[in-house]
């Protein structure tokens, strides 16, 4: 289950993993280094958690991988949730993907396939609507399918979106149906009929990722909130050339939030490399003057350049930035050290699983030479099998300060254009860009230089 931007979200901890890493005296760091291309952003394990027999701190052998949220329904036929006993059960084959909080309330929604849930402060079950399975195919528009003679059949309902807007109290819910729409419901009660939005704005098949949250925009007067979405191509259908890779959309209607004859508040993938060039789209987040994605993608967008295997990247873009002309990536690294057969061993995590933001701790700001509060982001990676994007059963967690994340960005960005580097390594990104910098708020973006 993924955790949306407004949940706490509990990290992994164990005291006696912990206890194991105080004897042994390993001093979480965080360190920036170079790389293979100078715009790398590396950090060495702090925690190495779920794979702690990996790096020799616990155990005998390596988990295997997580089991879906799932529990026995007596009583109940498979993938059949309801509610027992003032309990909400979830049949086996019953899979959840996403969980918002509403503070307000203390109320709980969680989406799956499906079914959409609504629990009370006790998590006892207040509501729950059914949102699949429904006739449909990849040939419909999102608005629905015409002509009539397209053959379409019983599809399940894969949540791909779940974000709760605290101003307008409504839930923004997208399924993988209708070209990934969307619906808004009331966060006060879900069994009212929601609004429909025929946008194609999520993926529209079971496994491909969508990731979306609620930040600010300053590129119109007086600024607002968006909806920033992280969408992987899936050539489901002729409509996906249609859907980017990010955007920004209004809240209301998710419409772009800027669209015109020159600009535009989206960003695609080059239509050549579209089809084997996939990013599957982690985690987001809002951070001073900027939105980021965290994302897993190939090191190279070239065919014959495969064996490079996938690295995890965190793209950002300014708020002030209505075209995306500033979108920028940088590699994140999550290094952990062993020691095997007498020698110490670094294994590169490069498939990051989950990620978070969150104030640092006390401790934690004096180990990394920050001040208490100051925000870090915690990602949990897993090494991948080979040259795939497959993660092994093991992971390592890694910490990063924001503060450190905005210099690499911002050093990356100098060494660009000031001819340091003689190319931007970013060739499958469509379109063209500033000079890496923020437009100020509400004028125009000016001038253009080609992405090279």
């Amino acid at each position: 289950m993924q955790a949306t931007p407004e949940d706490d979200g509990e990290l992994l901890e164990s005291v006696e993993l912990r206890r194991q890493l105080r004897q042994r005296r390993r001093t979480p760091r965080t360190m920036l280094r170079a790389g293979g291309s100078g715009l790398g952003l590396a950090a060495y394990a702090l925690v190495v958690a779920l794979a702690a027999a990996a790096a020799g701190l616990a155990g005998a052998g390596p988990p295997g991988p997580p089991a879906p949220l799932t529990a026995p329904a007596p009583g109940q036929g498979p993938g059949q949730p309801g509610a027992q006993g003032g309990m909400l059960v979830f049949g086996n084959g019953t899979r959840l993907t996403h969980m918002v909080l509403d503070r307000v309330t203390g109320m709980l929604v969680v989406a799956g396939v499906n079914r959409l849930f609504q629990l009370d402060a006790s998590l006892r079950p207040v509501a729950t609507v059914i949102t699949g399975p429904k006739h449909d195919s990849p040939l419909c528009h999102a608005s629905g399918c015409e002509p009539p003679d397209i053959s379409t059949e019983l599809t399940d309902n894969v949540n791909k979106i779940l974000v709760l807007d605290p101003e307008s109290r409504y839930l923004i819910v997208c399924g993988s149906l209708s070209q990934g729409s969307c619906e808004k419901y009331s966060v006060n009660n879900i069994t009212v009929k929601p609004e429909f939005l025929p946008r194609a704005v999520a993926a529209n098949d079971e496994h491909s990722s969508t990731y979306a949250f609620i930040g600010p925009e300053r590129y119109g007067w007086g600024g607002s909130n968006v909806l920033y979405v992280g969408t992987t191509f899936t050539n489901n259908g002729e409509y996906r050339h249609d859907v980017p890779a990010i955007s920004s959309r209004r809240l209301h209607n998710l419409d772009f939030a800027e669209l015109s004859f020159s600009k535009q508040s989206s960003l695609q993938i080059e239509v050549k490399y579209r089809d084997h060039f996939l990013v599957n789209y982690v985690y987001g987040f809002n951070a001073s003057d900027y939105a980021y994605f965290v994302l897993v993608q190939k090191q190279s967008h070239l065919p014959e350049q495969e064996e490079l295997g996938y690295v995890t990247r965190l793209a950002r873009t300014c708020i002030t930035d209505s075209n995306y002309d500033s979108y920028t990536e940088v590699t994140l690294q999550c290094l952990a050290r062993h020691v095997e057969d007498g020698q110490t061993v670094t294994t590169n995590y490069n498939i990051i699983q989950d990620a978070k933001v969150v104030p640092a701790g006390q401790h934690l700001a004096v180990s990394m030479g920050i001040e208490p509060g100051d925000p870090v982001m915690i990602g949990v990676f897993s090494p991948a099998r080979s040259i795939t994007a497959e993660p092994q059963a093991r992971s390592a967690m890694c910490v990063y300060s924001l503060k450190d994340i905005e210099a690499k960005f911002n050093e990356n960005i100098h060494m660009c254009f000031n001819g340091s580097l003689g190319y931007r390594n970013m060739n499958y990104i469509s379109g063209l860009i500033l000079d890496g910098m923020c437009p100020t708020a509400g004028v125009s973006n000016a001038s253009h230089d080609h992405k090279t």
